[in-house]
């Protein structure tokens, strides 16, 4: 590998070289016709129509001739370069929209080879890919000097991703520079050196980044759903060309399917986890229905670390496992022993999401934008400058079933070389689907810190306070939130849409200890923790404060619940035999102790109760 990195710039010049005035042959067209299986966008391509463009909410104009900018950001810049735009203004279907898109990719075949942004072969895959795929929309009827000097940038931009690979691009966007040069292989069969190439690649891959429960390695139901989609498409292109299938590529579609089926709700959308977004359902099922036919889901992800609890309406997918290794771990978010809640097609208790703007992506990783504990001052593991992470936690978990109710206990380490203690987080879910009941503890805790539990709820449910609890409304249901612990509703922010919306969020804290234990050991204060930080705009947009002080006193589990106390543990129902699911003693760094928040919090708890659990339960009382 050192070699082919001293030698990279020299391959790359002699991969773009151009075969036109030379000894190589060009096509006059492409020997397959493909075709772009993804619908597109018609308003998108009616602003590129009128040279404008709108990504991720921010307005620019096109440039002709300008394809980079240092001021863009890194995903506007790989969508623009990567053509995929062109499948808008194919939907659009207007003849000024053709004439746009042979316009645009004129201005870029026109570019000299050392000008063309081609050093990352996964944006070369996408622009080949998208330029076959939609050959017969924009070039079909062009002349004879613009396909020829298309076709001639085909085989250049291709011999450019044999140059860079397998080195200079991993995950799914690997699969996308191999997508592109399988593309110009079936195109441009007198050259088999570019299918050559693909089959001696695709196999390592595949395997370097798919799990054996089908799950991506990366623990991203987005970047699973990217992965699925990759696949999809080189199934189409090997089967218009009637070449044999890989049997690694068959293998991976038949695995990745049922694992992206069981990492989306019930209204088709996938679940918020490690930097995903919902996605439109409608693109998932149609992914989902090219990769494979088979509708099966899968019933568990062991190897991706996710749980999935499913009776009657009701689904809990919670994230039980470790980051994702180095190497992978740039899209990790520390939501460890986070769940999403949903009934039906409606979801309830959600994470807020991902983001691409700078501040609020870093902001969304932090635990304070899951439902999940959160300890005042400290993280769960590190996030490096460069987007990775460091001082990765350990995760165990064990999930077992009976007469169709699930059990889930989960622990995690990440507060406890902090003084945190060891997080542990138990859930039931009821055969009939109609209730869900967890616990929150820290055990081992030597540092005072004041916890709280956030459950981010979804937009379209409302919040009602009542007596016994807080009522959830949704359009078809209504479900009773109750907890021991005191709890707050606050404003929360929801980003599983691509856009901010405001939502709600229920917030608890430990309950008060009874007055005599309280007038020995008073709780810290946990405002205290953050006086004198400074934070962004979008880190106290999306990281609401934590809890106030609390009151002297409390009611018991069984009063605040208003159930009785057999009720009161999520666990009370006898839990079976399961062989539980133990973190790695030997690929887990010892985690080392992080930055904490302001030092009056920093009480040793020595000799001190430890923090009280909190119960909480959710039932529905009406459809």
């Amino acid at each position: 590998m050192p070699l082919r990195r001293w030698t990279r710039a020299p391959r790359l010049a002699y991969a773009m070289r151009n075969p036109l005035g030379g000894f190589a042959r060009v096509p006059a067209a492409p020997a397959v016709v493909l075709r772009d299986l993804w619908p597109g966008n018609a308003t998108v391509g009616e602003k590129l129509v009128r040279n404008r463009t709108e990504f991720d909410g921010v307005p620019r104009s096109l440039q002709s001739g300008i394809w980079d900018d240092p001021a863009w950001p890194a995903p506007y810049r790989r969508w623009l370069q990567g053509f995929s735009w062109l499948q808008d203004l194919r939907e659009l279907g207007a003849e000024s929209a053709r004439i746009k898109a042979r316009t645009l990719v004129a201005h870029w075949v026109r570019l000299p080879a050392a000008e063309r942004a081609v050093m990352d072969p996964s944006i070369t895959g996408a622009r080949l890919s998208a330029w076959l795929g939609c050959y017969e929309f924009f070039a079909a009827s062009a002349d004879d000097v613009f396909r020829q000097n298309l076709m001639a940038s085909l085989m250049m931009e291709a011999r450019s991703i044999i140059a860079l690979m397998p080195d200079a691009a991993y995950g799914w966007q690997a699969l996308c520079a191999l997508k592109g040069l399988l593309a110009v292989a079936v195109s441009i069969p007198d050259y088999p050196e570019f299918l050559t190439r693909y089959l001696r690649l695709i196999d390592e891959v595949i395997t370097s980044q798919i799990l054996p429960d089908g799950g991506h390695i990366t623990r991203s139901p987005e970047d699973l759903f990217l992965t699925v989609k990759e696949l999809a498409e080189m199934l189409y292109i090997l089967q218009v060309a009637r070449l044999p299938l890989p049997t690694t590529l068959v293998d991976a579609a038949n695995r990745t399917a049922p694992a992206l089926r069981a990492l989306r709700h019930a209204d088709g959308g996938l679940a918020l986890f490690n930097g995903s977004t919902e996605r439109d359902p409608q693109l998932v099922e149609l992914v989902l229905n090219r990769v494979s036919r088979s509708r099966v889901v899968a019933a568990g992800l062991p190897e991706s670390g996710f749980a999935r609890l499913s009776s009657g309406r009701a689904l809990v997918i919670a994230d039980a496992a470790a980051p994702a290794p180095t190497g992978f771990d740039h899209t990790a978010h520390a939501g460890m022993l986070s769940f999403e809640f949903s009934s039906g097609k409606q979801r309830l208790i959600v994470n807020c999401g991902a983001s691409r703007q700078k501040g609020w992506a870093e902001a969304l990783r932090y635990p304070a934008a899951h439902s999940v504990l959160e300890l005042a001052g400290m993280a769960p593991m590190t996030f490096e400058t460069n987007g990775t992470t460091s001082r990765p936690p350990q995760v165990s978990r064990t999930h077992a079933t009976q007469d169709g109710a699930h059990w889930l206990d989960m622990t995690h380490n990440g507060y406890e070389s902090q003084g945190g203690g060891l997080y542990h987080r138990q859930l039931y879910l009821g055969k009939d689907g109609r209730t869900l009941r967890g616990e929150e503890k820290l055990e081992g805790a030597t540092l005072a810190r004041m916890p709280c539990v956030r459950f981010h709820l979804h937009p379209d449910i409302m919040v009602e306070p009542t007596e016994n609890g807080h009522l959830l409304h949704s359009e078809e249901e209504s479900w009773l939130f109750q907890s021991d612990g005191q709890v707050r509703v606050e404003e929360s922010v929801y980003l599983g849409q691509g856009r901010r919306i405001k939502t709600l969020q229920l917030v608890l804290t430990p309950p008060a200890p009874p007055l005599d234990e309280s007038a020995a050991t008073p709780a810290p204060e946990p405002d205290a923790a953050y006086a004198g930080e400074e934070t962004t705009p979008a880190q106290q947009a999306a990281l609401p404060e934590t809890a106030q002080e609390q009151p002297a006193t409390a009611a018991s589990a069984a009063d605040a619940l208003n159930i009785t106390a057999e009720e009161t543990s999520p666990l009370a129902d006898p839990l079976p035999a399961a062989e539980p699911v133990e973190p790695p003693t030997s690929t887990a760094p010892e985690p080392k102790p992080a930055a904490t928040g302001h030092p009056a919090l920093l009480h040793s708890m020595i000799g001190q109760p430890p923090p009280k659990p909190i119960h909480w339960a959710l039932t529905l009382i009406s459809e």
